[in-house]
């Protein structure tokens, strides 16, 4: 009898284990979470909510590659300092990182950028609108919106007109036209 209660507890044990191995931490769960929602909110350009979910799932599991993708965001928003801090934090966690001459090559372009004051911060468009630039200078006319809308307005009208104007039905002639069966 105790035979059978052994085998029948070591059977117990056997079938929890696999299920124990299985669940995941919750921290690493809620990381997971925050990252996810990262990657959309980045691919859909809206950096500064990316952002924050990218410092959000670090803050739950304290992943290197996290603060790589913060630099990026950062990158992305102008704020180069942070960019450059987050991606030199990133290496100092992840010396072997596989993306290490990469991300040595982007922190020397930003800081060039950074020296040479090349910095255009973008802003989150508010209410879920894509991210706008905002600059010290002007940007000439030829580089605005608007411009470019104007020239494709006035070619599609232009191009209508021309097609209107020389649009007609057959050719006059004086000679006529041959109806048949008379």
């Amino acid at each position: 009898m105790t035979r059978w209660l052994a085998l029948l507890c070591l059977g117990f044990v056997l079938a929890a284990a696999p299920r124990a191995a299985r669940a995941e931490d919750p921290a690493m769960r809620a990381a997971k979470r925050h990252f996810e929602s990262g990657e959309k909110l980045f691919a859909l350009g809206k950096f500064d909510q990316a952002l924050n979910e990218y410092q959000e799932a670090f803050d739950a599991k304290p992943i290197p590659d996290f603060l790589f993708n913060i630099g990026q965001c950062y990158r992305n928003l102008g704020d180069y300092d942070q960019a450059i801090f987050s991606f030199k934090k990133y290496l100092k966690l992840e010396p072997d990182a596989p993306n290490k001459d990469s991300v040595e090559k982007l922190i020397a372009e930003l800081e060039d950028k950074k020296e040479h004051g090349d910095s255009q911060k973008l802003v989150g468009g508010g209410s879920g609108g894509p991210p706008k630039a905002v600059v010290g200078e002007p940007r000439p006319f030829y580089k605005q919106w608007w411009f470019w809308t104007a020239v494709g307005v006035v070619a599609v009208g232009t191009s209508v007109g021309v097609y209107e104007g020389t649009r007609g039905g057959a050719p006059s002639t004086d000679l006529g036209n041959i109806v048949f069966g008379k």
